[in-house]
């Protein structure tokens, strides 16, 4: 039985925005995974992923059911055309209230306003079409960039642990970083 968060997901992608078009994850997608999260620039500040195309198959499988059950969605950010891809995005853990955000990863090409606009377009898929009140993320301590970023919208700090910051921000934090975010790349919300 399909979930009714996965019913308003599937209602909502694909889809086109910000200039870019969006769909779930789907097996075909192994390797452009494989190629961001073996890339040596990219991966310094996330878990390590093997480079068999067949255990990335078998992530991915396993990854689609979490997706029926509603808890779980990878998002493939794409050029309009439709055949370039350009990065990922993930909300995951998905509960009534709650949500993480991660697999963050952009081609090198795709340019960082593209990362912030996929970053934007799949926490408002969480906040305003699953009704979720808190967004929660982790940053590695040594992802500077990273965390200057996440900073910038002053997401309330959780916890930490030996490698790790852990923190939080509500719709309305949400709302006033993307406003901010497009207001500064020149688009409309």
């Amino acid at each position: 039985m399909v979930n009714s968060r996965k019913k308003i997901i599937d209602g909502l992608l694909p889809a086109k925005a910000y200039g870019c078009y969006f769909r779930l994850v789907e097996i075909e997608d192994a390797e452009f995974i494989l190629s961001l999260r073996n890339n040596e620039k990219l991966s310094k500040h996330i878990n390590p992923t093997s480079t068999d195309i067949e255990e990335q198959i078998k992530w991915i499988k396993e990854y689609k059911i979490r997706e029926e059950k509603g808890e779980d969605f990878y998002v493939i950010c794409m050029k309009d055309d439709k055949k370039t891809k350009l990065g990922l995005n993930r909300i995951y853990n998905v509960t009534k209230d709650t949500f993480e955000f991660g697999s963050w990863l952009y081609s090198p090409d795709a340019g960082s306003n593209v990362a912030v606009l996929g970053e934007l377009f799949t926490k408002a898929l969480a906040f305003e079409h699953l009704d979720c009140k808190i967004c929660k993320m982790s940053t590695m301590k040594e992802n500077k960039r990273v965390l200057w970023y996440c900073k910038s919208y002053n997401p309330k700090f959780t916890d930490e642990d030996e490698l790790s910051f852990y923190f939080e921000s509500d719709y309305e934090n949400f709302k006033a970083h993307r406003s901010k975010y497009l207001k500064l790349f020149q688009m409309e919300e």
